[in-house]
Order: structure tokens, then C-alpha cells, then sequence
């Protein structure tokens, strides 16, 4: 079995290798019955980690096309038979409808969503995924607020409520916002199922075939997932030491018409950096200067550990420009899907329209136990403490970083928010260090996942409020090992090439 693969390419190479064999196994060339190559053998013979194949087999046997029996290897299966025609697919051996001839082809490989699974396995550290420690959010006083919200509204809590939020959840967002110096009336806040949603209904509500949106390049995957739809094009805005590059932007504006500008000022994801409030003023005088509404997620802004305070570009916005997301998911609460969004009277109705067509309105009980601990105080009080919390978290990471990873790796420490950006020397790749990685039970976001134009392979990120100070400890610890151990072959193959070099030239 020939196989070619192109480290080049932004597939990773697991991905590249179970695309051929499917290919292989659809076209015929692999016939049902027959013994694949044993997956370490195979792995030596590309030149790839054993568990780099092994992901690849475990993809195809998870799709029904292999089968691995022990002692005695991996064989296609009769299931392989069904993708060979589209016009006469084979059914299983049970009565399920053969459902991958009505599946379209998944654009997307789902790498992340796996990592993301991984994290939740007994045993793993993971630095993969932004949450906080369960043990910061009290269930006492989650039962408390539930059962005063259920003492006054009683059944009226589980009937449908409005498509705009829960009224009185709407007003404390009201004076809360007022406190960031963002003054907003009722009927410019809309309720949503988090900021995922708010995109999602961003883009529903003004985004057609055709258009073109300037985005931070590297985001938040979430949010290029959203608007990576057809027909509209996302133009990647490059991500420095103040944030995204505003005369790159500036240059883009106006080369191109452009829909909207996607931001996120404080400690953006992945890469933690906050912008300044001079460039906060520039990129709203640009925006207002070409006619480009900007859609700020503002997901991290209320856990800032230090540094000076500064206001999100709503609160600057003269001219109602910018649509303005934030959530509870971040602060402790990510399980009760509740997050809201603001904007102009005009804009807020459209996209209540779309709220109303996905799924009528956010789930009442989830509002109204959010609006209690608002109102109680209880959530400022939680706030504070998460920021202590993550503080502590972030010098743990920061002590670990300095005792293992080599001179090499740059680290970059944020302000606030949930993790750090790590960025590694030119000839590594992230996604190799995460095979190997994983062999020890340590879990990291690769640096492709973040970017959907020009991905960098040699950089990370590294998530740490969600665990224990001694997983940290101990996660950074076997991190180091590995790049130590990578840069040792580096050097080792340089001096090699440099003696080739030599004997070549005499």
C-alpha cells in the first residue's frame, strides 16, 4: 500500500493517511477481506509516530470500513462494499437506512472535537479545553437560587417565555452594562444560548453569499466555523503584541468591501493578547470611516487578573458600530448556555427574528437562576474570586514554564482570560508534539486549529484554569521533557547536515 504524504499541506498526516486508504478501500483498490499493513510497521515505514497511524485506523474503524480483530490484524470490512456505488449502496446487516448516501461531505475534519472528547478521559491532563475548576461555583447557592426563582414564579418558569430574554434578567444586563459604560435600552438586548449562538444568529441576520469579513487570524475556532459557510470569504487579519494589525486591516478595508470586522480586544483566543485603548479609538475610526460594523466578543472581559482596566469598544462606539457579544459560559456557568448580545433597535429585531426561527427562546429556569445570583451579588462575588483563582493558576503555569521548557519556547502571558499562546522554533510542529504528547496522558490545542488562512504549525495553546496546580505542575513538566528531547534531534540533524554539507562540498 503506497501512500504519499505532504507535511506541508494543513490536513494533519493522520487525516492524509486514513483519506488515502479510504480512497484506496472506496475505489476498489483495497478489496473486502484484505490485511491492511499492522500500524507500526506502516508508521516506520512513512516515518511517522506509531499513534499518528494508529489514529488514522481508529478513524476507518470507527466509519465501519476496518475492522481489527487481536492476534490477528486489521481487515476492510463487507461495509466497504456500500461506498463503491452511490447509486446501490449496501445496507448494514441490521435494517438501519444506509445513511452516508444522504450525508453530504463533511467539509471540515473534526480533529478538534476529538482532542476536545479526549479531555473528559480518566486519567488525561488536559490543557486543551477553556473552563473553570468545578469546585468554584458553589451547588448550594445554584439550589438556593432555583429554589427562590421556583417560590415566586412557580409553573410560570417552565412555559415559553419571549425570543427577547427574560425581563428581569434583561434589566440587571441593563445596569450591569451600564457599570462598563455601555448604555443600552431593554430593546437593544437580545438573550441568547451563549455566544456561539449570538454568531450564528450575526451571521443569519446580515451575512449573505458574497460577502467578505475581516477576521483575527488566528480565532477562536468556534467563530470561523460560523461564518466558514459558501459564498462568503473570510479575510484573515494578522494578531501581534496589541492585538490585530490595524493597518493590515485598514489596507484590506480598502481593497475590499467588507461586511463586518470580528474582534475579540480582551485576551483574545488563543493567543491571549489585549489591545490598547489607542488602538481600540483606531479600529472603531476605521470602522467608521469605511462604514464596516465590527461584532466584538467580549466572551473573557471580566476576568482580568491585571494590568489596567479597559473598556470594551462598545462603551467607546459614538455611532453604533460595533454589536457588542458576551456570556456567562467563562465566569462559571458554560453548562447553562446563557449568554446575550447588544446592538442597535434596527439590528436587535433581525436577529430576534432568527432567535425566533432556531429555537423560539433561551431556557427560562437557566435566565432566571442567573438573574438571582446577579441580583444577590453572589455573581461579582464569584467573578472575583475566579480572577484570584486563575491568577494563581497562571503564576503556577508561569513557575512550571520556567523550570522546564527549554530557552527556545516563547511563552506569552495574558493579562486575563483562560490560557497562554506558546509559540515554538520554526522546524516543530505542534501537531507531532501532540501525538507524542498524548502518549503520556498530556493534551494540548494545536496551533492549526485556530487559523483558517495560513496556518502556523510550530505554535499552542495552553489552557490551565480548569486544572489542579498539580496537574499543571506536572502537565508542563512532561511538555518540557518532549521539547527538550525534540530540540536535542534538532540540533542533532543540523550538525549532521552542516557535516554533509562539508563532505559534499570537498
Amino acid at each position: 500500500m503506497f501512500l504519499t504524504l505532504d507535511s506541508s499541506l494543513p490536513k494533519p498526516l493522520y487525516a492524509q493517511i486514513r483519506d488515502e486508504i479510504r480512497q484506496r478501500i472506496v475505489s476498489g483498490a483495497l478489496k473486502v477481506g484484505e490485511r491492511l499493513e499492522p500500524s507500526r510497521e506502516l508508521a516506520k515505514r512513512l516515518g511517522v509516530h506509531r499513534t499518528t497511524v494508529g489514529n488514522a485506523y481508529a478513524d476507518l474503524e470507527a466509519e465501519g470500513l476496518i475492522a481489527g480483530t487481536v492476534g490477528r490484524g486489521t481487515f476492510v470490512t463487507t461495509l466497504a462494499e456500500g461506498l463503491r456505488s452511490s447509486r446501490t449502496p449496501a445496507r448494514r446487516v441490521s435494517d438501519d437506512l444506509y445513511w452516508e448516501s444522504f450525508l453530504p461531505e463533511e467539509a471540515h475534519d473534526d480533529a478538534l472535537g476529538r482532542l476536545m472528547a479526549s479531555a473528559f478521559e480518566s486519567g488525561v491532563i488536559s490543557f486543551a479545553t477553556a473552563h473553570g475548576p468545578e469546585e468554584l461555583l458553589p451547588p448550594h447557592l445554584v439550589r438556593r437560587a432555583a429554589d427562590s426563582v421556583l417560590r415566586r414564579e412557580g409553573g410560570k418558569i417552565f412555559q415559553y417565555g419571549s425570543s427577547d430574554g427574560y425581563p428581569p434578567l434583561k434589566h440587571y444586563l441593563q445596569a450591569r452594562l451600564r457599570r462598563d459604560g455601555i448604555l443600552v435600552e431593554l430593546d437593544e438586548l437580545l438573550i441568547t444560548n451563549g455566544c456561539q449562538q449570538s454568531l450564528d444568529l450575526v451571521r443569519q441576520a446580515l451575512v449573505a453569499p458574497g460577502d467578505a469579513l475581516a477576521c483575527e487570524n488566528p480565532t477562536y475556532t468556534g467563530l470561523w466555523h460560523v461564518f466558514d459557510s459558501p459564498g462568503i470569504r473570510l479575510i484573515g487579519i494578522p494578531v501581534g503584541a496589541e492585538g490585530m494589525d490595524l493597518d493590515f486591516l485598514a489596507a484590506v478595508l480598502d481593497q475590499y468591501k467588507t461586511k463586518l470586522i470580528l474582534a475579540s480586544p480582551n485576551f483574545q483566543n488563543p493567543t491571549g493578547r489585549t489591545m490598547p485603548l489607542a488602538a481600540r479609538k483606531k479600529l472603531l475610526e476605521l470602522a467608521t470611516r469605511f462604514q464596516v460594523p465590527v461584532v466584538e466578543d467580549d466572551i473573557y472581559g471580566a476576568l482580568r487578573y491585571s494590568g489596567r482596566e479597559l473598556p470594551p469598544l462598545k462603551a467607546l462606539d459614538a455611532t453604533g458600530h460595533v454589536i457588542y457579544l458576551n456570556s456567562f459560559s467563562k465566569v462559571g456557568f458554560a453548562g447553562f448556555r446563557v449568554g446575550w448580545l447588544t446592538a442597535s433597535r434596527r439590528v436587535i429585531e433581525r436577529l430576534r427574528w432568527a432567535k425566533q426561527r432556531a429555537d423560539l427562546h433561551t431556557n427560562l429556569l437557566g435566565q432566571a437562576v442567573l438573574e438571582e445570583f446577579g441580583r444577590r451579588g453572589w455573581l461579582d462575588k464569584l467573578i472575583r474570586r475566579a480572577c484570584k483563582v486563575y491568577a494563581r493558576k497562571l503564576m503556577v503555569l508561569r513557575e512550571a514554564a520556567t523550570r522546564h521548557f527549554p530557552e527556545a519556547i516563547r511563552v506569552f502571558y495574558p493579562e486575563g482570560g483562560m490560557s497562554v499562546w506558546v509559540e515554538l522554533p520554526p522546524e516543530l510542529d505542534s501537531e507531532e508534539l501532540l501525538v507524542k504528547a498524548r502518549d503520556r496522558r498530556v493534551i494540548f490545542a494545536p496551533a492549526r486549529y485556530f487559523y483558517f488562512q495560513n496556518p502556523r504549525r510550530n505554535a499552542l495553546r495552553l489552557c490551565y484554569t480548569g486544572l489542579a496546580d498539580e496537574q499543571i505542575e506536572k502537565g508542563i513538566g512532561v511538555l518540557g521533557e518532549l521539547l527538550r528531547e525534540e530540540i536535542r534531534k534538532l540540533k542533532k540533524g543540523r550538525k549532521g547536515s552542516t557535516a554533509g554539507a562539508g563532505v559534499a562540498l570537498v
